[in-house]
This record gives C-alpha cells, sequence and structure tokens, in this order.
C-alpha cells in the first residue's frame, strides 16, 4: 500500500507537468522490465509500480475532463446571468464582502428560461454586502443552502508579481476556473438541512460558547482555531508571529487532536462500563463527526483516517503498519479528489506525518544516553522541522532557525496542556459554564504567558529567515537524501561517524537552499506591480540590495466600522514583502525614498521592522506627515539618513557604478521635481531611475549634461507633466518601463508620452500590462522578463 501510494503520486505529478506522452515512455519501462532479466519478485514490482504510476496519470486526465468549465466562455467575455447552486463551504465575511464557494446547477441570461449545466461546477463567488443587516444575514448561509443570484462572471487574474501567491493557480486546484461577483441584494438563499450543515451549526455554536467562556477575543480566536479548526477570528498579528516562528502548524487539526479526542471518549466509554470492542467501534464513529465537526480540513481528513483505521484494526485484533495505514489514506483521499496534492495543508500534513513515521524510530538511537522521552521529544522535532522546510520555504519563502528551538519548548505546552484544557472546557461548559472557569483561566493565562516572550522573538531581526525560491534539482536533492537516508540506516550507517556525514550533508542542503552562486556577475533589476506607485529592487550579485521606494495603499477610512478589513490589503507588506523573502533578501543596503508621496514610500512602513538596512537616500527637504514618521522609525533602528548632490557617485563592483544626477535639496521645487534621480551604469549599460520628477527638473537635468540611456525608467507613472520632447531627446532611451496602476484612475500612461517614446524608438514595458518586469544585465548584454507575458 505504501509504495503503491507513491507510485499514485509520481504518477500525479508527471500528468500536471509532462506531456502525456510520459505514459508511453512508462510503458516502454514496464515491457523492458519484462523481457530483462531480473529476479522475478523485482520484475513484479517494477511491473506493478509503473502500471499505478500510469494509471494514476489516466485518472488525472480523465479527472481534468470530467471538471472542465461549461461557464468558462461566458466568464472570458464577463457575462452577467443568473445562477441557481448550493453553497458548499462555510462563508468568510470580511468587512463589506464575503467569499464562498457555490456549486452551480443552472444558469439564465435573460432567455426566461434556466439551462442545467451537463455538470455542475464550482466557481468562487464575492458577494458586496452595502448595510450591516446584510453582513448578519450572510454568515447565516449554510453549506448545502440553496443559492439563486445574478452574478458577474470572470476569470482570476494571473499572478502579476514573481513568486507572488497566484490565486489563478489556487483556484484551478479548488477546482475552480470561473469567479463570480454579486451584490447581497441579488440574491436569494434558502437554507436547507444535510449532514454538512449540521456540523456546521454545531461548529457554529461551539465558537460561540467559546466566545462567551473567554473575555479576551484574541485568546478566544486563538482556542476556536486551536480546538476547532475555525481560523477567522485569529488576529492578524498573532497567525503572523505563529507564521514567523514556524508555530503555524500548531492551528491545524491533526493527528494530535485526534489521538486525545479519541483518547478521552474511549476512556470514557470505557468508564461507562462499555466493553472495549463497542467502545473501538463507537470511537471510530465519533472520529467520522469530529472530522466534520472542524471542517473536514485535508489534515484532518488524513487524521480521522489513519485513526479510524488504527482503531478499527484494534476491534479486529490486527496490528496495522503505520505506513501502509498512510499510504492507505493517500490513495483514498486523492481518488476523490487528486488536486488535493497541489495543496499546502495537504503536502505538509502527509509529509510530516510519513517522516515521522519513518525517522523518529532511527532518531530515537541516538544519543541513547538521554531519556528516552526526551530523545523522543528531540527526535520529533527535528524530523518534523526538516521535513516541513522544503515546503515551507517553497510556498512561503519563510523559515527561521528560531523554529527549531520554538517548537521544541513550545509545541508541547500548547498540544499537552492548553489543548486538552480547551476540550475540558468545552465538554463541561455544556453541563454549566462555571464548570469551565477553571481551564479557561488556566488555558488563558498560559497563552498570556506563552504569547508574551513570543512576539518579542518575532521582533528581533534574525539571519536566514528568508529564503530563496528553490530550484528544482535542490527539492529533488532534498526529498532524495531524506529517502535514501532510512535505507542507508538499515544497511547498518548509523555509527557515530556515519551520523556526522549525514549532518554535514544536511548542513550543505542548507548552504545549497541559499543559493550562494546563483547571481555571480548579474545586476537584476525588478520593477513590481504594485498598483499605482513604484517599487524598484536593485540586486548587484550578491553584495548589494537597493529598494528604490516600496509602493503604498491609499485607504480611506470607513464609513461605518463594520467594513473594516481584518487584515487589509497593503503593498509593503502583501507585494513587496513576499517579494523580497522569495529573493532570500534579509538586509537592504541601500533604501532610496525618492520624494514624500504615499504611493512611493507608504510601503516602508511593513518592511522597517523586518529588515536590516544599511542606509537610506532622502532627497534633503524636510520631511512632512508620514514620511516623517518612517524616518523615525528607520532613525529608531539606527539607520543613518543621507543625503546627495548633483555629480556625486559610488562604485559596487567592477563596472557598476551609480552616479546621482539631481541635487538633494531644491528649496524651490516641487514635491516631485524634488524626486531623487540617479543613474545606474552596469557592464557598460546605463539606467535612469528618475521618481516623479516633471518638466523643470527634466530641463535641469539635461542642462548639466544628460547621457544617452539604455533604461529609463518613465517618471511619474507617465503623465504628461513629464516625460517632455527635450529630456527624451537627450536621454534617447532604448527601453521605457512605466510603473502604473491597471485601470487607473488618472489616465496613466498618457497618450503624449507613449506617442513621444514610440517616436524615439522605446520598446515600452508597462506594469499595468505586464506585471512585474525584470531586467537582468550581465557583462553579455540585457535580457527582460515578463511577468504576465514574456516579450
Amino acid at each position: 500500500m505504501y509504495g503503491a501510494s507513491i507510485c499514485m503520486v509520481v504518477g500525479l505529478i508527471l500528468s500536471a507537468w509532462l506531456h502525456p506522452a510520459w505514459a508511453l515512455a512508462a510503458v516502454g519501462l514496464m515491457i523492458s522490465a519484462m523481457l530483462l532479466p531480473s529476479p522475478k519478485p523485482l520484475r513484479r514490482s517494477m511491473i506493478g509500480y509503473t502500471l499505478v504510476s500510469i494509471l494514476a496519470g489516466l485518472y488525472f486526465y480523465g479527472y481534468e475532463i470530467l471538471h472542465a468549465s461549461a461557464l468558462l466562455p461566458y466568464a472570458q467575455t464577463e457575462k452577467s446571468m443568473w445562477l441557481r447552486g448550493s453553497v458548499v463551504s462555510a462563508v468568510k465575511r470580511d468587512g463589506d464582502a464575503a467569499r464562498l464557494f457555490v456549486r452551480v446547477e443552472e444558469w439564465e441570461s435573460g432567455g426566461k428560461k434556466w439551462n442545467t449545466l451537463e455538470r455542475s461546477e464550482r466557481i468562487a463567488l464575492r458577494v458586496k454586502l452595502n448595510r450591516e443587516e446584510e453582513a448578519g444575514q450572510v454568515e447565516k448561509w449554510g453549506i448545502g443552502a440553496e443559492l439563486t443570484v445574478f452574478a458577474r462572471l470572470s476569470v482570476p487574474e494571473p499572478v502579476r508579481n514573481p513568486y507572488a501567491f497566484d490565486y489563478a493557480r489556487y483556484l484551478h486546484w479548488q477546482g475552480v476556473a470561473v469567479i463570480g461577483e454579486a451584490s447581497y441584494s441579488d440574491g436569494n438563499v434558502k437554507n436547507r438541512g444535510g449532514i454538512r450543515a449540521g456540523f456546521q451549526r454545531w461548529q457554529e455554536e461551539a465558537a460561540a460558547r467559546l466566545d462567551g467562556l473567554f473575555s479576551d477575543p484574541e485568546a478566544a480566536g486563538y482556542m476556536k482555531s486551536l480546538l476547532l479548526g475555525v481560523t477567522e477570528d485569529v488576529t492578524p498579528e498573532l497567525a503572523g508571529m505563529y507564521a514567523d516562528l514556524g508555530l503555524s502548524h500548531v492551528l491545524a487539526i491533526s493527528g494530535l487532536h485526534v489521538t486525545l479526542v479519541s483518547s478521552m471518549f474511549m476512556w470514557s466509554l470505557e468508564k461507562a462500563g462499555l466493553r472495549r470492542r463497542w467502545a473501538l467501534g463507537a470511537t471510530v464513529l465519533m472520529l467520522a463527526g469530529y472530522v466534520l465537526l472542524v471542517g473536514a480540513s485535508a489534515s484532518a481528513v488524513r487524521s480521522g483516517l489513519m485513526g479510524g483505521a488504527g482503531l478499527a484494526g484494534q476491534a479486529a485484533g490486527k496490528r496495522l503498519d503505520g505506513k501502509d495505514v498512510w499510504g492507505g489514506a493517500l490513495i483514498v483521499m486523492l481518488l476523490a479528489n487528486p488536486y488535493q496534492l497541489w495543496h499546502i495543508g495537504f503536502q505538509l500534513s502527509f509529509a510530516v506525518t510519513l517522516g515521522l513515521l519513518v525517522f523518529v524510530p532511527f532518531g530515537e538511537q541516538v544519543c541513547t544516553r538521554l531519556p528516552a522521552w526526551l530523545r523522543t521529544l528531540l527526535a520529533v522535532t527535528f524530523v518534523a522541522q526538516a521535513v516541513s522546510f522544503p515546503f515551507l520555504v517553497y510556498h512561503f519563502h519563510q523559515f527561521s532557525p528560531l523554529s527549531w528551538l520554538v517548537n521544541l519548548l513550545v509545541t508541547p505546552i500548547l498540544s499537552v496542556v492548553v489543548l486538552p484544557l480547551g476540550y475540558i472546557a468545552l465538554v463541561f461548559s455544556l453541563i454549566h459554564p462555571a464548570l469551565a472557569s477553571w481551564p479557561v483561566l488556566m488555558s488563558a493565562h498560559l497563552l498570556q504567558w506563552l504569547h508574551k516572550p513570543l512576539f518579542a522573538l518575532d521582533n528581533w531581526t534574525v539571519p536566514f529567515s528568508h529564503w530563496p525560491h528553490p530550484q528544482w534539482w535542490w527539492l529533488l536533492l532534498y526529498g532524495g537524501i531524506l529517502f535514501a537516508l532510512p535505507i542507508l540506516w538499515k544497511l547498518g550507517y548509523h555509527r557515530q561517524r556515519d551520523a556526522v556525514v549525514f549532518l554535514a550533508i544536511y548542513c550543505a542542503l542548507l548552504v545549497l537552499a541559499r543559493q550562494p552562486f546563483s547571481a555571480d556577475g548579474e545586476v537584476r533589476i525588478t520593477f513590481l506591480d504594485v498598483g499605482q506607485g513604484d517599487s524598484i529592487v536593485v540586486e548587484i550579485g550578491t553584495q548589494k540590495v537597493y529598494l528604490i521606494d516600496a509602493g503604498g495603499t491609499v485607504r480611506f477610512p470607513a464609513r461605518e466600522s463594520w467594513r473594516d478589513k481584518r487584515d487589509p490589503f497593503e503593498v509593503g507588506k502583501d507585494v513587496v514583502l513576499p517579494f523580497l523573502r522569495a529573493r532570500g533578501i534579509e538586509t537592504i543596503d541601500r533604501v532610496v525614498m525618492t520624494h514624500g508621496d504615499w504611493d512611493h514610500i507608504g510601503g516602508l512602513a511593513a518592511l522597517v521592522p523586518r529588515f536590516s538596512f544599511g542606509a537610506v537616500l532622502v532627497n534633503g527637504n524636510a520631511p512632512k506627515g508620514e514620511e516623517r514618521e518612517i524616518l523615525q522609525q528607520f532613525r529608531e533602528k539606527g539607520v543613518p539618513v543621507l543625503t546627495g548632490s548633483a555629480g556625486q557617485g559610488w562604485t559596487d563592483a567592477p563596472g557598476v557604478e551609480w552616479t546621482w544626477l539631481q541635487s538633494g535639496k531644491a528649496a524651490k521645487a516641487s514635491e516631485n521635481d524634488a524626486s531623487v534621480v540617479l543613474m545606474l551604469t552596469a557592464y557598460g549599460k546605463r539606467v535612469l531611475f528618475t521618481g516623479d520628477i516633471e518638466r523643470d527638473a527634466e530641463s535641469s537635468i539635461v542642462q548639466n549634461g544628460l547621457h544617452e540611456v539604455d533604461v529609463l525608467k518613465v517618471a511619474h507613472h507617465g503623465s504628461q507633466t513629464s516625460s517632455s520632447e527635450p529630456f527624451l531627446q537627450a536621454s534617447h532611451p532604448k527601453t521605457a518601463v512605466i510603473s502604473v496602476g491597471k485601470g487607473n484612475r488618472y489616465g496613466h500612461p498618457s497618450a503624449e508620452v507613449l506617442q513621444r517614446l514610440k517616436q524615439t524608438g522605446s520598446k515600452v514595458y508597462r506594469t499595468d500590462r505586464h506585471g512585474a518586469v525584470t531586467l537582468i544585465i550581465t557583462p553579455a548584454g540585457m535580457s527582460w522578463t515578463t511577468q504576465v507575458s514574456n516579450t
């Protein structure tokens, strides 16, 4: 079962990534195994496992065909239509919008006749709310409710920045190709009964009890996630801290929860006098209900299946192999939905569980002088961290060195003390809330006692916390070595010196994960898509990093408090920070604040606490408002704030030089004209960064002597007040990059500017059309890539 499950995974991955012709190659491999002289058991295994991979691949292709979207043609033209179907997920309301998944069965588009889809189709629906009463009503929509709604269909946008969260791909693996947007007033819901709806109501009732038991909303939200899998009420600050320190797994329903709940239930039944065999059967049924109660996440279903199989084996008097049970659960879940293989929760749950099954028994044989409980704790912590590492750096580009120690010290307290206390409080509250007072008090004090130092740790700037996006060969190497270790151990390579070699190999893998030689001899410039704003990251090999502006999200106070988002989108936090992490950047040598406009500097507020900085370069004018506050944050960290003068220059590496083209202090200049203007010369290529300068500043720069440039960052998002004809004639850029928001209300870039650039012969890249634009300069020349469409 274990080997077949691994082959099934291989088949699904090959089918998703390669041309279907891979199956023919697999058939050839199977025929070769049949013809080549080899031991009969080996030949049978090769044929059987290859056949499983082929069948898994064919199953994946069939699943894709069966789940092809019939609504996609309408979504591509953004058509509005009536839809009828059922709610298939819990409603997640955030401010004045709610999101949910709907399984559509019928549609109607003005013809007064409902058309039935050949196969029902899952879509992601966003519902806009206009009144506070609607916010309360939408949260009552239950799983299984019948929904009729008038919605505008569309397709999800592709990811617009490198390594950013790919919403379109995420939806694809959720079985969704179409998204819809509707107003609450354009919908009609009829709640219906059903098993899932009933368990959802019980979950909501339990969550409400926790709200009543815990006076602190943060503690209540935390316990709802820990006990019930309801994550919506965990504060963004707490969730961010847990993610930074590698503790997010604590808030996911896992095998620990299943073991604890089933043990408590079994103990209660046996104490009540029920025979063990009947108690085991009842516990299996209880686990099925528990999985539904906590939301049936991938980790919960996996834990429930494995736990149920283990209990059923006990009832039958059979001892099951843990890896076979793991493989059976994997096969069952992937047969139900092979897309789950690309869900991060599914990946982590199965990978870490397999790692614990395989490696912990070996880990307990190391350092035998230590007590058994300590060896087990160390082995579990080390294995869980080592196995989850590639998944975390691939998906989140984040893994703190403190995670090892924090998990070793904190996870046992949360798992063995806080978790049981929470469930005891829930059970006791069913009898009377007063009985739950002591477990509530103890768990609340423990959380407060733990979280205070954890938040303090999170405020540290810890080296090696951001990891570059791993390369495919490194992922294969890491997985291959983990696969080989238990085989080598069983072959006898478990002496002390062998353990030292294994540890050295693992440390070498961590060094390679940092990609220390990947950027030698290149200058990489990334013009991020931050909407209507500027943010440019310049990487000089592995030596220096410049951040020229960081975008900024202009937010207006909500007219009513209920409209406030729990965690509003902010460019610095949600665009610039993830990109810097994905590049493995932890120190920014120079931050260039070209001028004080919020769409250039606002994102820095989210970055200051999370990075080390060499210096901040400013235009020298007296800062005002938010600019002054951001500079104060830098000064509190001891970061020097510097300015420059026209003609000043410095060198970062052989062949890489910077020149300050505009005086740092322009008393009579407007805010835009006072922008810092820098020229980068890299291996004979010139790149001009212009901030938001307008005609007056451009004229001054031309008069001081402006050389022709290879690349121009077009000033002020392509406004007609910039990029004047004399300036373009003097700079004569071969390529121009315009950082501009898609569908912005200013009409940028101006048609006049685009015409002038065309007359100059410049090739134009625009972030509103191309997404992020990346330029790589090497001694051999320049190369360009764009995120949305490579040109």
